[in-house]
């Protein structure tokens, strides 16, 4: 972890995201612990704890083939967590479950249940075009859902990216003509 202080006098730190989303913070103490993905950590004060909280193997291509993890924040202060595109917070009442692809999962409160189950049914594991594994979060408790999640952002560019094989497609008439200017 890397630690920030100002010294002698006030200061001041800023951060922002990666891809486009949102910072969101959170007060961390006694009953008001989290759970985050596994990239939403951005930073804390002094006193709040960053560990391990769930961990599970789903097999090799799952989740970019090193499984689902996710970490947990415990401790004393205040915390920012990162999450990607827009934001949906729900709140869960006693024994509501909310049923969404894993990556969308961007933090809920460590009073939330969290299992990662498989999709029923055959046709839906076929055709479902969204893999074959579900997270079942079941209240109480809040919980935070990312639109964006960077796998899906990764996955929807590497069609403008080049490589080996493929070149890169270049946009419109303007584009067509900078792109052969800087390959030419």
């Amino acid at each position: 972890m890397t630690e920030y202080r100002a010294m002698g006098a006030r200061g001041e730190i800023a951060f922002a995201t990666r891809v486009p989303g949102h910072i969101q913070p959170v007060q961390v103490g006694p009953g008001m612990e989290y759970l985050i993905h596994r990239h939403g950590f951005l930073c804390a004060t002094p006193q709040v704890q960053l560990g391990v909280g769930f961990q599970q193997s789903l097999g090799a291509g799952v989740f970019g083939g090193d499984g689902f993890l996710l970490q947990k924040v415990t401790g004393v202060g205040a915390c920012w967590i990162e999450l990607s595109g827009e934001l949906i917070v729900k709140d869960l009442a006693p024994g509501e479950t909310l049923r969404v692809h894993p990556g969308h999962v961007g933090a809920f409160q460590s009073s939330v249940s969290f299992q990662i189950t498989r999709i029923a049914g055959i046709k839906n594991m076929i055709f479902g075009g969204d893999g074959i594994f579900l997270a079942a979060l079941t209240g109480p408790g809040r919980v935070w859902l990312q639109t964006l999640p960077i796998a899906k952002l990764a996955h929807q560019l590497m069609q403008y990216m080049p490589s080996a094989g493929r070149e890169r497609t270049e946009g419109g008439v303007v584009g067509g003509i900078v792109g052969s200017l800087l390959n030419g």
